[in-house]
């Protein structure tokens, strides 16, 4: 929801390149990954998650065209998802509490449901 702004998709990366994780989207009009089809979009940003998240194999084919640049397992709970938070360095986005407002934003704000 952060790279897509709750899917109003105001960057580079437009709404039918399916991109909901804005992966390979690194700013200045680079638009990034294209995909053929919501579900394969959603496969692949929870390939990319899973890539940061586990050492496991996947079970569905890769359609994550980062998946192999990732360092997996590196990002073992959502707030080191940023790299300044990351102890290991490692992590999806450069930008400072990155994983942090994941949780604050809307994880927390789910557990009231």
């Amino acid at each position: 929801m952060m790279e897509t702004g709750f899917l109003k998709f105001g960057g580079d990366v437009k709404k039918d390149q399916y991109n909901f994780a804005g992966i390979g989207a690194i700013g200045g009009g680079s638009s990034g990954a294209k995909f053929d089809s919501i579900r394969i979009g959603i496969r692949a940003h929870v390939q990319h998650l899973k890539a940061y998240a586990s050492k496991e194999a996947l079970k569905q084919p890769v359609v994550d065209p980062r998946f192999q640049y990732v360092k997996r397992g590196s990002a073992e709970y959502v707030q080191w998802l940023g790299q300044k938070e990351n102890p290991n360095g490692y992590g999806w986005a450069t930008a400072k509490n990155y994983g942090n407002n994941i949780v604050k934003l809307y994880i927390l704000p789910m557990k009231k449901y």
